[in-house]
């Protein structure tokens, strides 16, 4: 009768799978009460290690070790379909499927890993000597603060939300798998692919920074535009403005108006410039004898109907009623209302 293995037995077990060294093209197997693992060792040198791991768990568990006395900086290439998660050195991180991440795990560090049961998790791994790298990115500015604290035995990754696979870097991920060359042409043949690799995801770190800078912009220039707008409708209340005329105007795509002005003001164009609108009507009910039908008028509404209807909505009472009561008030000196109520309608517009 077999001795029946804890979890904590069998979870040594398949670290020490992991840890094993095997010649180039090895495939190696595990088949384990705790799930099942494959290994394929594609290339090993001072420099390099690559390896291909696919795996899943028979259990929802967490791998926990420590890392090893090597430094290696990590390109890992996450190729299931499921995020992973892992906790190194207290810091909690997130993996996404079909994202590349380079990062680095000093020399006894805590590591714990979050896998799922049932999950088809499988990554393709490049393990670079971390003075190699040095050397390879001595020029590249992009990553100097990376650097800085790979130098301080720190825990970094250099880009934190991951770089999207693209189909050339997954072709050369394949490439490399199954090159079946030895000797000296397979040690140039891997080491031409990682520099590829490396290029792709730098170009691709670089292009993503570019467009964010880009949008950046744009999104000032645009902020500019709705302010301006803003004025515009705040000046010329005779009249509604669509969004088709304003876009014309002021040179805008009448989505990104739509959009960008709700963001800005908090509101859409048409209630913006309703309450704009309504304002000036407020001031001109308590501070002119101009009738109901000129002041909508001037306020831009085609009858004074419509704008009763829209008045009402916007405060809660029609425009006559406003202005009885209005005329109704008296100030302590007696002066009529409309010499004081000017005073209180910035209040009365801001509570509304």
């Amino acid at each position: 009768m077999g001795v029946i293995k804890t979890n904590h037995e069998l979870m040594a077990d398949v670290l020490r799978f992991y840890d094993q060294d095997e010649d180039d093209q090895t495939v190696k197997r595990l088949d384990s009460p705790l799930g099942s693992f494959t290994t394929t060792y594609i290339y090993n040198s001072p420099e390099f290690i690559i390896r291909d791991y696919a795996y899943s768990f028979a259990q929802d568990i967490t791998l926990a070790y420590k890392t090893a006395t090597k430094n290696y900086i990590q390109i890992a290439f996450f190729l299931n379909q499921h995020v992973l998660k892992d906790r190194i050195n207290n810091k909690c991180n997130n993996y996404l499927p079909q994202h590349n991440y380079i990062y680095f795990t000093p020399s006894e560090s805590d590591v714990e890993i979050f896998f799922e049961k049932n999950i088809a998790y499988r990554n393709f791994d490049i393990y670079v000597e971390s003075d190699y790298f040095h050397q390879f990115i001595a020029e590249t500015q992009l990553v100097d603060s990376f650097i800085d604290e790979v130098d301080q035995n720190n825990f970094v990754r250099l880009v934190e939300a991951g770089i999207p696979l693209s189909s050339q870097m997954l072709h050369i991920l394949q490439e490399m798998k199954s090159y079946s060359k030895t000797g000296i042409l397979r040690q140039y043949f891997m080491k031409g692919r990682i520099m590829i690799l490396l290029q792709l995801l730098f170009e691709s770190i670089n292009h993503e920074n570019k467009q964010m800078d880009t949008e950046s912009c744009y999104r000032e220039a645009d902020a500019n535009v709705f302010y301006a707008i803003q004025d515009f409708i705040t000046q010329n209340t005779r009249e509604f403005y669509t969004i088709e005329q304003l876009a014309i105007k002021f040179g805008i795509n009448q989505y990104k108006l739509k959009k960008g002005f709700k963001e800005i003001s908090g509101m859409g164009l048409f209630q913006f410039a309703t309450k704009v609108h309504i304002q000036k009507a407020i001031s001109l009910l308590k501070t002119t004898d101009l009738s109901i039908k000129e002041i909508a008028f001037r306020t831009g509404y085609s009858s004074p109907s419509s704008f009763s209807v829209a008045f009402k909505k916007q405060c809660g009472v029609a425009p006559i009623q406003l202005r009885k009561k209005s005329e109704a008030l008296l100030t302590p000196r007696g002066l009529s209302v409309k010499q004081t109520e000017s005073l209180k309608d910035r209040a009365y517009l801001q509570s509304d």
